[in-house]
């Protein structure tokens, strides 16, 4: 269900404005819808096969996505204020946007070499789940002030079942995350000092105090070289000219139970269990961090539909992030969305439709040579 409702005003206007962005946006997706045969094959299907290498095919709800895209664009101001439940500040209030840029270093340690020194433009954007905006929901995210880091994290929500904020765990080790990515290079903030996405990890780890627990993701530019940690089903993509070049996997002990890290009476696991990756980009590639709130609801194709839109439109990436996550939070809103979320519970052998409603995280880097930014 939708939680907002638009006055008859707002929505003469919606529908104007969705018209043009619809006519502007309807080739990609139809190109992206699936085929007749593709369709049929999914429907026989067995849940094994429902995999990572044919959930293209399985979009059938993407023919909806013009719409739902249309609406994510509209004005911010008309969006927000058309919640029933939240004041329309909420959305701005817990948004926040940083366009950041460094020269860094040359790799090195058997690595891919670099190419020379590139620079992460990102923006960020929170969409608390519509019953935590009063707190600013479970979420948060970090972009380093030396500008060559970033993070996201979502708290376990199972802990405000025990009076305890469920996502006081998460802001804080964001926080500390950012204070030890930026410690790292404070010492020589000209030199080309190498960061450690497993580093700045496990040291946040260990300063946070509050109890609680949350899954993270944390990336690093080096060169042309990012690392790479994450721990849970929060993760990372990139798009390279459009299509997916990678994207981390997930983390479950279980159906909906991811790993996570967290207080000493929290029965978490260890931040050394943290998948790592190393991966070699490039300029115009796009990094794409996200809580599960995003990935829950959003399939890789979307992504990479939405984005080749926004790119198109010439958005900033604050604005992307922003789109991204409106347009996540309606395929969370629609109950007939064959989401990613419903495959996973069909798989786990529960029946299941629609997409699931939660705080939603966007962080969105653009690489880029100096000159760009």
């Amino acid at each position: 269900m939708f939680y907002r409702t638009a006055t008859a005003s707002q929505q003469t206007v919606a529908s104007g404005r969705q018209s043009s962005v619809l006519h502007r946006l309807a080739p990609q997706l139809l190109a992206a819808r699936p085929s007749i045969s593709q369709q049929h094959h999914l429907n026989a299907a067995s849940p094994a096969q429902w995999s990572s290498a044919n959930r293209s095919a399985a979009l059938l709800g993407l023919t909806r996505a013009g719409s739902l895209l249309a609406m994510s664009c509209l004005a911010d101001e008309a969006m927000a204020a058309s919640y029933t439940e939240e004041p329309a500040v909420a959305t701005s209030s817990f948004a926040a946007a940083s366009a950041v840029a460094t020269q860094l270093p040359a790799e090195g340690n058997g690595k891919p070499a670099s190419t020379g020194p590139m620079l992460l433009a990102s923006g960020a954007f929170v969409l608390p789940h519509p019953d935590k905006v009063a707190k600013g929901g479970e979420d948060w995210y970090f972009i380093a002030a030396n500008h060559r880091a970033v993070g996201v994290a979502d708290g376990v929500g199972g802990w405000s079942e025990v009076g305890v904020d469920a996502g006081a765990y998460a802001r804080q080790l964001m926080g500390n995350a950012a204070v030890v990515a930026d410690e790292s290079t404070a010492s020589a903030p000209d030199a080309q000092v190498e960061l450690s996405a497993q580093e700045i990890l496990e040291r946040a780890y260990s300063q946070t105090t509050v109890r609680g627990s949350s899954t993270a993701c944390v990336a690093v530019l080096n060169g042309d070289s990012l690392g790479v940690s994450n721990l849970g089903d929060s993760g990372l993509l990139i798009l390279r000219a459009g299509k997916v070049a990678f994207h981390t996997p997930q983390q479950q002990h279980g159906f909906n139970f991811p790993y996570q890290i967290g207080s000493a009476d929290s029965m978490s696991d260890s931040p050394s269990s943290a998948q790592r990756f190393e991966v070699a980009v490039q300029p115009g590639d796009l990094l794409v961090l996200g809580t599960d709130g995003l990935w829950d609801n959003c399939f890789d194709e979307e992504v990479a539909s939405v984005l080749k839109y926004c790119g198109e439109q010439k958005m900033e990436v604050a604005k992307m992030a922003q789109v991204l996550a409106h347009y996540a939070r309606h395929r969370a809103s629609d109950s007939k969305f064959a989401s990613p979320f419903a495959y996973a519970a069909f798989q786990a052998g529960y029946a299941y439709m629609g997409g699931k409603m939660d705080d939603i995280t966007v962080v969105i880097c653009q690489v880029q040579q100096p000159a760009k930014l």
